[in-house]
Formats: C-alpha cells, structure tokens, sequence
C-alpha cells in the first residue's frame, strides 16, 4: 500500500490526511482476546504515516484503541512510545493481543514483546493495516503486507 502526501482525502471536505486503508472485515469484536498477525515490511525513506491500528467502530470520541505509526525508521505507539528501531528495509512479524475485558493490549515484534499499554475501555473493534498520513510526512510512504491472520480466544 502506498500514498502521496499530495493526494485527496477519502471524500470532498474530509479534513482527514491521505490514505490507503484495508479494514479486516469479519472479525469485528466487543469481547473476548483477539490478535492480529501479519508480516510488515516498511523501504527507507518513508516517514509520518500509520501503519496498523486497532479502531473502535461505535463513532465514538476516541476512534482508536491502538495506533503503529513510522517515524524516522522507528515504530511507534502513537508518536510518543518506541516500539521497535530500526524497522526500515527488512520484514517483520507483528502480533498485536488485544484482551477486552481485561482492556490490555500487547505488541510483540518477531516474537518479543515490545509494549504492554491499556485500552481505552469496552467498545466494538476492529483491524486494519494502513498507510496513513499524520504529521511530518515524507511525501511517499509505503508499507507492504504479507500472510495476515487474525485470531480470536474466549
């Protein structure tokens, strides 16, 4: 998936940001332990743009549970937290575990885990791999995909 800095938003008088978006559909979720797995791989150069997020389908205030943003070769919780470094120019394997009840999420980069955060509470959920701008973009950002699976545990 790519985008320009420079292209539309999704609508006419959207004031959100360029995107390509792939909602996983079929897997929507108010309950239970869910984890999203898929193989991530991000070229140099690109920078400023989200690349998975859990949202929240309800329309509510917070639309997301969980954001993994790109910023200068760094994968993000957000734009604050450091997931994982060095991420440019190689495949990796993402799993994100999303406990509702618990309102736990947990995000391991090949296997290990790289961050332990709270939800935002109950609501209904679902994935979605992306590339979306947010500030400080290059003009072109990519993120490429590969053997996505979502699991679910009650």
């Amino acid at each position: 998936m790519w985008v320009y800095s420079t292209d539309k938003p999704f609508k006419v008088g959207s004031p959100t940001k360029p995107r390509t978006e792939i909602r996983i559909k079929g897997y929507d979720y108010s309950s239970g332990v869910w984890q999203f797995e898929g193989y991530v791989y991000v070229p140099s150069g690109t920078n400023g743009f989200s690349v998975m997020q859990i949202h929240r389908a309800n329309g509510e205030k917070l639309p997301t549970e969980l954001m993994l943003m790109v910023y200068g070769g760094e994968l993000r919780f957000y734009p604050w937290w450091v997931v994982e470094n060095d991420i440019y120019d190689r495949w990796m394997r993402l799993n994100v575990v999303h406990d509702v009840e618990a309102n736990n999420l947990w995000v391991y980069v090949n296997g290990v885990l790289k961050l332990e955060a709270q939800g935002n509470g109950v609501s209904n959920f679902y994935f979605k791999r992306r590339v979306y701008e947010q500030s400080d973009a290059s003009n072109y950002m990519e993120s490429r995909w590969t053997d996505i699976k979502v699991y679910r545990r009650d």
